[in-house]
């Protein structure tokens, strides 16, 4: 059986990749431009939803690591907006929960404890405690008045797996590099490729 994507996803799959690469060498404003073209790719192709949710989460880590925890925010938040629109199967509650998790992480992380607490509520109450362990944590940690500081979330963030792109789950081989105009101001995709506007 041949596991290969169809020829009109490759291009999409392989340019996210490199991007993945990126990220890992700590580029993220350079792999941000990768996503966004992934994203671009990948809507023209007609390519399941579940590509773009993936690139997505890419997109909020790498914005995460540069610390633009406003716009991590406004993202997740609109993608959360509109995926509660979509319904409410298990996968669009679970999509949801993703995306709210990293709303709370942005909150803690930029000081706002009062709304992360929220989030995380809101989190798990979506997806449950296994559902999305981190949150269910981070909530336990809070509502027992723990710190949680910048080294004890850096940690549970790694033993729960928060991280989609991590060494072990980037294939360097499928990785298509391409040459990104240095006119792109915005690195940040677009809300409608997301949402198929």
């Amino acid at each position: 059986m041949n596991d290969a994507p169809p020829d009109r996803h490759r291009l999409h799959l392989g340019i996210a990749e490199a991007g993945k690469l990126l990220a890992l060498k700590g580029r993220h404003k350079e792999a941000l431009q990768r996503y966004r073209e992934a994203l671009k790719l990948a809507h023209s192709a007609g390519a399941p939803q579940l590509f773009g949710r993936h690139y997505l989460q890419c997109v909020l880590e790498s914005l995460e690591h540069l610390g633009d925890h406003a716009g991590l925010r406004d993202l997740a938040g609109q993608a959360a907006a509109a995926a509660e629109t979509a319904g409410e199967s298990p996968f669009h509650r679970r999509d949801r929960a993703a995306l709210l998790e990293r709303v709370g992480v942005a909150e803690l992380k930029s000081g706002d404890s009062a709304a992360a607490l929220r989030t995380f509520a809101q989190v798990v109450e979506l997806a449950g405690p296994e559902g999305q362990p981190l949150s269910a944590q981070l909530l336990e940690w809070m509502k027992r008045g723990f710190d949680v500081g910048t080294t004890r979330l850096a940690e549970a963030q790694r033993s729960h797996a928060y991280w989609t792109v991590r060494q072990e789950t980037v294939d360097p081989v499928r990785a298509i590099d391409m040459p990104v105009p240095s006119s792109v101001s915005n690195p940040v995709p677009n809300k409608e490729i997301f949402h198929g506007g």
